[in-house]
C-alpha cells in the first residue's frame, strides 16, 4: 500500500470518528391491553338502566288522566245549576292536579240536583265542592251577625257550625242582675272563630232578619253572652 493511500484512509477514519452518530430509530410499539374496571362498567350499566326506567315512568304517568267536572257556561251566584251547565274535563294524574280538589265526573247528578252556585262561576273553571250548595247562606228571611266575645262571655266547650245557641244580654260590669229574664235571641252558629280581636273571639251567628238589627246593636255594647242550647251536627 502506498503512503498516499494510507494517509487517505487515516483521514477518512478520523472524519468518521468525529461525525455524530444518528440514534437508531425506535422499534415498533408493543400493543397494550386496556385494563378493565368492573366497578365502573357496572356503574355505567346501572345509570343507563335508571335512565331508561325514568323515561318509561314519565311516559306512562304523563299519559294517565282522570275525568272531572268543569263549568261550560257562566253561572251567576245563586242561580240553579243544571247538567247542561257542566261538562267533563280530563286532568293528568299527579300531585299538582290533586291540589285543585275538583269534583270527579261521576258526581254530576250530586252536584246539579237541587244545587245553586255559591259564587259567580265562569266557563272553563273546574267545579269544586265549595262551588255549589243547596241554598245560599243566609237563606231568605235570615241574617248573619258577628259577635265579639271575651272568654268569660262564651262556654269553654268549643262552638261548632250548626250549634243552636242563645245570645243573652248581660248587665253592666258591677251592676245588679236583672229582676226579670234578660233579653235573649235564638241563633245558630255559622263560623265559630272567623277572627280574633285581642282576647276576643268573633262568632258569626245566623238569626231571623227581624231580630238582626237589635242583636247587632246589643252586641256592639259588649254586654252579651252566648249560651249553648243544642249541639249541631257540624
Amino acid at each position: 500500500m502506498s503512503s498516499s493511500t494510507k494517509v487517505a484512509n487515516q483521514d477518512q477514519h478520523a472524519r468518521s470518528a468525529t461525525r455524530p452518530q444518528r440514534p437508531a430509530p425506535p422499534g415498533p410499539l408493543k400493543p397494550t391491553r386496556a385494563r378493565r374496571r368492573p366497578a365502573l362498567i357496572a356503574l355505567g350499566l346501572a345509570l343507563v338502566a335508571v335512565s331508561v326506567l325514568g323515561s318509561v315512568y314519565l311516559a306512562t304517568s304523563l299519559g294517565q288522566t282522570y275525568q272531572v267536572l268543569a263549568v261550560t257556561t257562566d253561572i251567576p251566584r245563586g242561580a240553579p245549576i243544571t247538567p247542561g251547565d257542566i261538562g267533563v274535563a280530563e286532568l293528568p294524574e299527579g300531585a299538582g292536579s290533586a291540589l285543585l280538589e275538583p269534583v270527579l265526573a261521576d258526581q254530576l247528578d250530586e252536584m246539579t240536583t237541587g244545587k245553586v252556585a255559591t259564587a259567580d262561576l265562569k266557563a272553563g273553571q273546574l267545579l269544586t265542592a265549595d262551588s255549589v250548595a243547596t241554598e245560599l247562606r243566609p237563606p231568605a228571611g235570615q241574617s248573619i251577625v258577628g259577635i265579639a266575645l271575651a272568654p268569660n262571655q262564651m262556654p269553654t266547650q268549643p262552638l261548632k257550625a250548626g250549634d243552636s245557641v242563645r245570645v243573652v244580654e248581660t248587665p253592666a260590669t258591677g251592676g245588679e242582675p236583672p229582676a226579670r229574664a234578660p233579653f235573649a235571641i235564638a241563633a245558630t252558629v255559622v263560623s265559630p272563630a272567623q277572627t280574633t280581636i285581642g282576647e276576643q273571639t268573633v262568632v258569626d251567628v245566623q238569626v231571623t232578619s227581624s231580630t238582626a238589627a237589635d242583636l247587632a246593636a246589643r252586641a256592639a255594647s259588649g254586654r252579651v253572652a252566648i249560651v249553648i242550647d243544642a249541639v249541631g251536627a257540624g
